[in-house]
């Protein structure tokens, strides 16, 4: 067996290498050693206040940067030799964990000093002298020199009248080099609102109060709570703000763990961009926290502790400001949901949905047909007109949405969007105990010999208007008990049209009223009875309304033509056009710009004496019923009880029957002879204006049948462009005349003036 050799092998590191390490790759830029620096200056000032009672904004803090020499002075408490040697120039070791550094709410206590300045400086210089000695330590050192475990750097005692305090002097690498603009963006970050004067070059970046910035950042909220809050180890006054487009502000006071009490403050603002953290005031770092709100802001508290790079907060400060931000959701929660702001905050819903909070959601609102008062809060749907019939409905189907809202029932229509969407149906099921809209309507018709004799006869009246006016001949018509307070039920699933009319509807009983009461204005009842209520619903099945009604109905207007009809030579130029237009082969521009001069058309004149005022001539028009305000297809008003001389029609308020129009324009004798079958029966209104004319464009049910009616004035229209806009069917027809609406825009041109006479002339044809 040979003989074993023993040996040694040093423990030895690259110096280079490891200052890289302690500097480069802990702090993620060169400034970092400006801030650390800042740092241990504002440290020392913190210090030296607490020992000698002194106030922190009568101390500094000064930077000047000068080419490639950084200077850092503060008027702190300074070092002793012993904290020089064993905490600045030790990588490690911190000497800011006595009691004393621990009363002052000191930032730092990783003893990395001066170790993260030689990552960028090639050489460094301090002077420090303390508070209670009478000498001045000035120490350096290169980087080039440094080596581990060896006397490498000066250490040189100096008796003088200096004040107390630290001057470090960094010669620093030219690849590293610090510019005066670009170091006051870095620093202002930490130190704006430390209350020590910060210094840079002369300008001064720091003392913002905190206050003012808390204050900027409430500017447009209003305060809606102020109260204590608890939850796990955390106690707080929370005061909660909204601003008018509902987002929360929250600023937690008087903050407390585990009982003992905690310097500082916290303000969150719904969709506030990142949180930052602060201790003593002093800026540490972004805090990676979420929540439903997406909540931004401060917090400055001293339980908050950087780690050693200072680019992060530590996992226990974190923690306590995950926890912070879990109680002010929970608590603004219940602040929000007291008022109308939880109708807007989507961020409130998201959250009381996913706790399942859902009590919370009683000023959510939701919409209610037949609209009235606007929507109202799901709080309210429970005793929401409790003698009513009452369901909701989460679909979009406008047949169901009609059916179901009525005057003798509420649907509650559930919105399309989500938070709202799950909310509502979660309160209404859990909560208001409704019932969705069934999927069958039970319909119990009421035999004859039930009925009155009131009832009975507006039933035939009723029958004889869907005939006469409406061309129905095969129709089933009764009074029924209908569940769930469907007003009018229509069932053509057999081949035959009922039409089932609940008893107790509000609006039929005016008209058995009508009949015991006011005979004479029966039919006026009737005819508006069944335009208002029964149209809109058996729309589709109105005769006028297929192919075969349209084909039928222009037959009937061109056996009346034969006796009025007109030469093409007196039609002109604009008719032919609109012919074109109406057929896709022309534009609507050339209609308006043609003069139509091949023939006068039908002179009119309008007298003084011929007009007259609605609330006279036909008074029981201006009624509270509503007409059909969309513009599909609707029928006439008919009053052919009532005869009239009158040519123009003024209404001296607004009324909902006529669509808010305030003016009516009576048809000229010929076309109301000639066309006014068409008028009787559904139609739409569309006009045209420009330079001299207005042109009315009336279309059948099916779109496809138009009778036009050209007006030429005399003189120009006020408005200097044309133009075109479909309006809400008003039409007017009484025994001997045809009103049809005109627009405010119009009216001027048909208001009669000095000389008491207005003169146009018109024209009119169909058009298939």
């Amino acid at each position: 067996m040979s003989e074993q050799e023993k040996d040694h092998i040093a423990f030895d590191v690259e110096t280079e290498r490891v200052l890289q390490i302690l500097s480069t790759e802990i702090y993620d830029s060169p400034k970092a050693l400006l801030r650390e620096n800042v740092q241990n200056a504002y440290d020392a000032v913190l210090m030296r206040c607490t020992a000698a009672g002194e106030a922190v904004g009568e101390r500094k803090i000064e930077i000047t940067i000068d080419g490639d020499q950084l200077i850092v002075r503060d008027d702190g408490i300074g070092m002793t030799e012993d904290v020089l040697r064993r905490n600045f120039w030790k990588a490690g070791s911190s000497g800011k964990k006595t009691e004393l550094a621990q009363r002052s709410g000191v930032i730092g206590t990783f003893g990395i000093g001066a170790m993260a300045n030689f990552g960028v400086c090639t050489a460094l210089r301090v002077e420090t002298r303390h508070l209670d000695s009478n000498v001045t330590l000035i120490s350096s050192a290169r980087r080039a020199d440094l080596r581990i475990a060896e006397n490498c750097i000066d250490l040189e005692r100096v008796s003088d009248e200096r004040a107390p305090g630290t001057v470090i002097v960094a010669e620093m690498d030219p690849a590293s080099a610090i510019d005066e603009a670009s170091a006051i963006e870095y620093l202002k970050q930490y130190v704006q609102f430390v209350p020590v004067p910060v210094i840079v070059n002369g300008n001064c970046i720091s003392q913002r109060r905190f206050e003012d910035a808390l204050e900027d950042e409430a500017a447009g909220y209003v305060e809606i709570a102020e109260r204590a809050v608890t939850q796990g180890e955390f106690a707080a006054t929370l005061r909660t703000y909204v601003n008018q487009q509902g987002k929360v502000l929250a600023r937690l006071e008087s903050l407390s763990l585990q009982g003992n009490l905690l310097a500082g403050e916290a303000l969150f603002v719904q969709h506030g961009g990142q949180t930052l953290g602060f201790r003593n005031l002093f800026g540490l770092a972004p805090i990676p926290v979420s929540g439903y709100y997406d909540f931004g802001g401060f917090v400055n508290l001293e339980i908050l502790h950087p780690t050693a790079g200072r680019e992060a907060l530590s996992r226990d400060s974190i923690q306590h400001v995950t926890e912070l931000v879990a109680m002010v959701e929970a608590e603004v929660s219940k602040d929000v949901a007291d008022g109308s702001h939880a109708d807007t905050n989507q961020q409130f819903q998201q959250y009381i949905l996913a706790r399942g909070l859902v009590q919370l959601a009683n000023n959510l609102k939701i919409t209610v047909l037949p609209a009235r008062d606007g929507d109202v809060t799901l709080g309210d749907v429970k005793d929401y007109e409790p003698d009513k019939e009452r369901h909701f409905y989460p679909g979009r189907d406008a047949t169901v949405l009609q059916r179901f809202a009525s005057d003798r029932a509420n649907l509650f229509h559930v919105s399309q969007s989500n938070p709202r969407r799950k909310l509502q149906l979660r309160y209404l099921r859990e909560f208001a105990a409704l019932d969705e809209v069934p999927e069958n309507i039970i319909v119990d018709p009421i035999p004859p010999t039930e009925l009155s004799l009131a009832e009975a006869m507006c039933l035939m009246r009723i029958r004889g208007v869907l005939l006469d006016e409406y061309f129905i001949a095969e129709a089933k018509l009764s009074l029924a008990r209908i569940s769930h307070g469907v007003s009018v039920q229509v069932d053509n699933s057999k081949g035959e049209l009922s039409i089932s009319l609940a008893r107790d509807m509000s609006a039929l009983q005016v008209v058995v009223t009508a009949y015991e009461t006011a005979k004479e204005a029966l039919s006026g009842f009737v005819t508006d009875f069944v335009r208002e209520h029964i149209y809109p619903r058996i729309r589709e099945h109105v005769p006028s309304s297929t192919r075969q009604g349209r084909d039928a109905l222009y037959q009937r207007l061109k056996q009346n033509e034969e006796l009025f009809r007109y030469e093409f030579s007196d039609l002109g130029e604009a008719e032919s056009l609109l012919a074109d237009y109406l057929s896709g082969k022309a534009d609507l521009d050339q209609v308006l710009r043609s003069s139509g001069g091949h023939g006068g058309g039908q002179r009119q004149e309008l007298r003084r004496d011929q007009v007259g005022s609605v609330e006279e001539e036909l008074p029981d028009i201006v009624g509270d019923a509503a007409a059909a305000s969309d513009l599909e297809a609707a029928p006439p008003i008919v009053r052919t009880e009532v005869s009239s001389t009158m040519k123009v029609l003024v209404v001296g308020a607004e009324h909902s029957k006529l669509n808010g129009f305030r003016l009516f324009l009576a048809l000229s004798d010929r076309m109301a002879k000639c066309e006014g079958e068409f008028l009787r029966q559904p139609h739409t209104t569309k006009l045209m204006w420009g330079t001299h004319r207005v042109i009315y464009v009336f279309s059948n049910a099916t779109g496809d049948l138009n009778l036009y009616y050209d007006i030429k004035l005399r003189e120009p229209l006020d408005t200097e462009t044309t133009g075109g806009d479909k309006f809400p069917t008003t039409t007017i027809i009484t025994k001997n005349r045809i009103y049809v609406p005109v627009p405010s825009l119009l009216k001027p041109a048909f208001q009669i003036g000095e000389d008491g006479v207005k003169e146009f002339f018109v024209r009119f044809d169909t058009i298939p």
